[in-house]
C-alpha cells in the first residue's frame, strides 16, 4: 500500500511540474532577479555611505586647508543627501565654524535634516533643541516657539530643556508673564 502511495504521491508531482514547468521558470527568474536586485541596491546603499563619509572627511580637510568654500559645498551636498549621521554633522560643522552667515538657509538646513525619517524621534528633538538654540541667537521668537512647543507638549526626555530654554529666552527679552507661563509647566513636570 504505502507502495502505491508513494508511485502515486511521483506521478502527480511529476506531472504537477510537466503543466507548470512554464511557470516555475518565471517564477525562479523572478525570484533570482529579486535577489540579485536587493544585493544590488545593498552594495549601492554600501556605497553611498561610504562617499558620504569620505565628502565629510575631505570637508574637514579643505577646511583645515582654509578652503572654506571647498568645504561648505562638500557640507552641502552632504545635508542634501539626507543621511541621518553625517546630515546633522555637516549642519553644526557648517555653524560652529561659521561656514554660512544666510540664516534662511541655515534653517532651510534644519528643515531639510528635520525631514529625514530614518533619525528617531528623541534625535529629531534633540536637533529641534539646536535649532532652537540657533533661532534664539537671531531672536525668531515665533520659529522658536513652533520648534520647541511640539516637545513641550509631548513625553519627549528633551521636554524639561525645551520648557528650560524658551523660559530663558523669555526672561532674556524681559518677558517675564510669558517666561513665567513656562516655568509653571516646568514645575509641574518637576513634581509629577
Amino acid at each position: 500500500m504505502s507502495k502505491t502511495l508513494s508511485n502515486n504521491f511521483q506521478n502527480k508531482t511529476l506531472s504537477f511540474l510537466k503543466k507548470n514547468l512554464k511557470y516555475l521558470i518565471i517564477l525562479s527568474f523572478f525570484l533570482i532577479l529579486l535577489l540579485f536586485g536587493y544585493f544590488f541596491y545593498s552594495e549601492l546603499q554600501k556605497n553611498e555611505e561610504v562617499k558620504i563619509s569620505e565628502n565629510y572627511v575631505e570637508a574637514s580637510f579643505q577646511f583645515k586647508q582654509k578652503n572654506t568654500d571647498k568645504s561648505k559645498e562638500l557640507l552641502e551636498k552632504i545635508i542634501v543627501k539626507k543621511h541621518k549621521f553625517y546630515s546633522p554633522l555637516a549642519l553644526y560643522f557648517i555653524i560652529d565654524n561659521n561656514l554660512e552667515t544666510d540664516t534662511s538657509k541655515i534653517i532651510n538646513f534644519f528643515d531639510k535634516i528635520l525631514s529625514i525619517n530614518s533619525i528617531d524621534k528623541e534625535n529629531l528633538n534633540l536637533i529641534k533643541i539646536k535649532k532652537s538654540i540657533f533661532l534664539i541667537n537671531i531672536d525668531d521668537e515665533e520659529l522658536i516657539i513652533k520648534t520647541l512647543n511640539p516637545i513641550i507638549n509631548s513625553d519627549s526626555v528633551w521636554k524639561k530643556m525645551a520648557i528650560e530654554l524658551i523660559s530663558e529666552y523669555f526672561i532674556s527679552k524681559d518677558q517675564k508673564s510669558k517666561a513665567n507661563e513656562y516655568i509653571q509647566l516646568l514645575n509641574n513636570k518637576t513634581k509629577e
